[in-house]
């Protein structure tokens, strides 16, 4: 077994989703203008779907066009870290859906009305975990 397998592992797809419920924070890669963006959300799940909230502005108007997006979290402790990122499409909840917003609890870190909801359909989740080594620092 190489070293680097013994420090990085791939997560399984029930690993993945373990970590996107037991979190809610986050950041949302879309496209606007030509250019990819980044943007820190809180979030819920509600069974294979990220939901989360958002203003009209730059983000909101984007999600309108482009449905193709990316969430990721992450952690980093003392001795371990891991990642996950999670694609898929993304559209705005209305009425007519399958989601009863009264049943998510999902609000908002900062007090600013965030009147439109959106839900990341995943067809795709991958996630790493790491074994850090803290002690030697450098190149390998």
């Amino acid at each position: 077994m190489a070293a680097e397998d013994r420090v990085v592992r791939k997560l399984n797809s029930k690993e993945c989703w373990e970590l996107l419920r037991a979190n809610s924070f986050g950041r949302i890669a879309y496209h606007l203008r030509g250019r990819s963006r980044i943007t820190p959300i809180n979030y819920t799940t509600h069974g294979d779907r990220i939901v989360f909230r958002t203003a009209e502005g730059s983000k909101f108007y984007a999600l309108k066009v482009e449905d193709n997006v990316a969430l990721q979290i992450d952690f980093v402790g003392a001795e371990a870290a891991w990642s996950v990122v999670a694609h898929g499409s993304v559209r705005e909840i209305t009425d007519d859906d399958d989601v009863d917003l009264a049943t998510i609890d999902l609000h908002p870190l900062i007090r600013t009305p965030k009147k439109h909801v959106f839900a990341i359909d995943v067809d795709k989740v991958r996630g790493r975990s790491f074994v850090l080594d803290r002690e030697h620092p450098g190149n390998y």
